[in-house]
Formats: structure tokens, sequence, C-alpha cells
């Protein structure tokens, strides 16, 4: 292979890599803003005037009359849904944020959360964890952690620093669903024996694997030795860009992709089914939460993102709507400007503040202290 032919092969496996970790993105209208949101300033870009106004002027008369037509109308997928058709992906996710922080608990800790983290230094939080010296902190990660941030490996390093007890369940990173599941179940069932605090911190595709290790879990025991679960991005009922994939047409750029990259043994069509948003969300419906374990829902909400071809008409961190993402029992707290895999944003400094608020919920101490 000359040089010539080798950059063309880098170039198109640069592309193909690039279309199964990302969505094909429709070019559209930006506009940047400043205005406030949760009671504080806020500058992004939106995709149209009124998402804009709604950041601006919350108090604009179209803008009271949207929140007044939906006041009563469950928040839910349909109604996102019809938001966007009307108006656009924005609005759609501006009006879901809103509608969220309107619940008292989730005002609560998402004002202590952006409070906190604006007095937080990244330097030195280590010196600062003893709250946690009486829990063990369980990871578990996400897919393909062993390349990307889902292994969480600079918040276990800083627990390690502060001799904070912890580790990661090492799930395989291009494992089937259940099988993870069962996995987690068994792991934590061990810690368990050991120890009588968890707090368990999962992460996209671990955050459903987490989920159904609840109901694989034989021991009431283990369940109690669980005090909390914070869910971060969990695409709790799979991913529309698993069907999107799995369309043939579709499905050999992926093939092509993993051939490239030395992951031609991985299942593909195993694993597509696996993340199948059609077969998890019907899924979804009968699946039990266990209600002794605080849970906190971690989700990142980027504004300005486009609708994608793999991802359906509702607003989404371009790997699963953002609704569906949410353990309904839980605790909502919300990073905007973010996207799905965090980049940009200093997660020491947002794991110190979210464990700080649920440590506080869990020996009930108030938040101002």
């Amino acid at each position: 292979m000359n040089n010539k032919q080798l950059i063309r092969f880098l170039k198109l496996n640069l592309l193909v890599m690039s279309l199964i970790t990302s969505n094909i993105c429709m070019a559209q209208k930006d506009l940047s803003v400043d205005g406030t949101l949760f009671g504080r300033p806020f500058s992004t870009q939106v995709d149209n005037d009124f998402a804009a106004t709604m950041i601006t002027n919350r108090k604009d008369s179209n803008v009271v009359k949207l929140f007044a037509t939906y006041r009563n109308t469950e928040l839910n997928d349909d109604l996102l849904k019809e938001i966007t058709k009307n108006y656009s992906l924005n609005v759609a996710t501006l009006f879901m944020v809103e509608r969220l922080y309107e619940q008292e608990r989730n005002r609560q800790l998402q004002d202590f959360y952006l409070s906190y983290i604006d007095t937080l230094s990244p330097f030195g939080l280590d010196q600062k964890l003893s709250f946690l010296q009486d829990f063990y902190i369980v990871f578990v990660p996400a897919f393909n952690y062993e390349s990307n941030m889902g292994n969480f490996w600079e918040q276990r390093e800083l627990l390690d620093s502060a001799k904070i007890p912890n580790e990661i369940i090492k799930t395989q990173q291009w494992g089937l669903v259940e099988e993870n599941a069962e996995l987690i179940a068994q792991k934590l069932q061990e810690i368990s024996e050991q120890h009588r605090n968890l707090i368990v911190i999962s992460v996209s595709k671990g955050g459903l694997e987490t989920a159904l290790a609840w109901e694989k879990i034989q021991h009431p025991d283990v369940l109690k030795a669980v005090k909390a679960w914070i869910n971060v991005s969990g695409i709790l009922n799979g991913s529309p860009a698993a069907d999107y994939w799995s369309i043939s047409k579709k499905k050999i750029w992926l093939k092509f992709g993993l051939f490239f990259s030395g992951k031609w043994k991985v299942p593909l069509t195993q694993l597509l089914n696996d993340l199948s948003y059609k077969r998890r969300k019907q899924e979804a419906k009968t699946l039990v939460m266990p209600q002794n374990i605080y849970t906190v829902n971690f989700i990142t909400a980027k504004l300005r993102q486009e609708k994608d071809h793999a991802s359906i008409a509702i607003p989404s961190d371009g790997y699963s709507p953002f609704l569906d993402e949410l353990v309904p029992s839980g605790d909502v707290v919300i990073e905007m400007n973010a996207d799905h895999t965090f980049q940009g944003v200093n997660l020491n400094v947002r794991m110190f503040a979210l464990l700080q608020y649920v440590v506080n919920q869990l020996y009930n101490i108030p938040l101002n202290e």
C-alpha cells in the first residue's frame, strides 16, 4: 500500500467510525442567545426564534400560552413529539426542562447542583471527600468503556486519592445487556457481603444493565445495602440509533468499520437487536424499580442539536430520547450545553456535587449546611 492509498484508507476509516459513534445531522439555522434558565444567566445556541424567546423572555405572551396549553397534559414522549412538530426540537427540549424543573424535588436538586459546582475548584477535591467515608462507591461502565469516558477512570482515581473505597464492575464492554445485568447482580451480591452502604453510579448502556440487574438480585439484603443509584444518561429504553443501523443497507457500514477497527468478531446483529428502542421501550413498561434505593437521574440537554437521521422526531441527546433516560421514581438534574458523552465537562466536580447531595438526602442533612 503506497502513501496515497494509506491516506485514502485512513480517511475512509475515520469516516466510517464517525458514523458509528455519532449521527449524521441535517444543517439548520443557529441563533446565539443570552437569557436565563433555572433562574440563572444562560447562554446557548438554539434552532429558531421562539426557542430564543423562551430563554430571553419567559413572560412573553406566546411562551405563556405554550405552557398554559399543555399545563394539565402529562409530560411524555407523545407531548414532546407534538411540540417538536408544531415548533422545533429546541422548543420541545426547553419545555421539557422547564416542566421538570417545576417539580419541587427536581428544583431543589438542580438549584443545589448549580450553586455547588460554582463554588468547587477541580483542584483539591480529594481533601473534601470525607463525607463519603461510610460508603462504598460502585461504578457500572458504558458500552466500549475501555475506549471512552464511560470507564470513570478520573473519578475512581479521585476517590482512590481520598481513600474512599470503590470499584468498577468490569462488564463485557461489547456484551449483551442481559448477560451484563446478570454479572452486575452477582457482583453486587458479593460486594454487599462486605459493605452495607453502597452508592451505585452507572452510565449510558450501563444504566439499562443496572436497571435489569435489580430484578435479577435474589436476596433482599443486597438491595437493602444499596442506598442510592446515580443514573447518568442511562439508555433505559435502548436507542433509536440501534433500530436505524439495523437496516441492511446501513448495517454494512458498521460491519465495514468494525472490520477495519479489528472488531470483526463483534456480534453486531445481536447487539443492535439487544439495544433496539422498539423492543426495550415495550419491555420497560413491566420493569419494576426497587423503592428503597434513592435515585438521581443525571442527564444532558444540548440545544441546537439538529434532528438526525438515526433518531425519532423528539428531543434526545443523540442516543436516547431524554424522557427515556429517566427512572420514574428518581429526582432529575440536568447538565445543559453538554452531549451524551459529557465532552468538555469536568465530571469530577459534577460527581462531587451529586454525591454530596445524595449523602445529604440519605442523612436528612439540610442543604444549607
